[in-house]
């Protein structure tokens, strides 16, 4: 009996010490992985910061470039290639639109009375 109770008092003993090596080993887990989590963070702020920077950067050096000339800002097609007569008389519009006129404003109806002159 005085045998099973020495067994048992030291499965006891060696269980409480590797509790407490456990316990250790836990806390310095987490003091690591919180280490790691503010290094993120900190990393984190400093990329979204890195970020902004250089989208700024790239905002002013688009807005230095020089535009070619003859094009408004959008890329648009030239100011020379209009032609507001050809569009006029190209619009893809039915005879009964171009024959109701209270649709069309006076150079349309202009530009329809010379290509009906023209067509005859």
């Amino acid at each position: 009996m005085k045998v099973l109770t020495a067994l048992m008092d030291k499965i006891v003993q060696n269980l409480q010490e590797v509790h407490a090596q456990l316990s250790k080993a836990s806390e310095e887990t987490n003091k690591r992985l919180n280490l790691v989590f503010e290094e993120q963070h900190h990393s984190t702020r400093e990329r979204n910061f890195l970020d902004q920077e250089i989208k700024k950067l790239f905002n002013v050096y688009h807005n230095m470039k020089p535009q070619p000339q003859g094009y408004v800002l959008n890329n648009q097609y030239p100011q020379e290639d209009i032609k507001p007569d050809s569009m006029l008389v190209n619009k893809a519009r039915s005879r009964s639109q171009y024959q109701d006129g209270d649709n069309m404003s006076y150079s349309e109806k202009k530009a329809l009375k010379r290509l009906h002159e023209a067509s005859s």
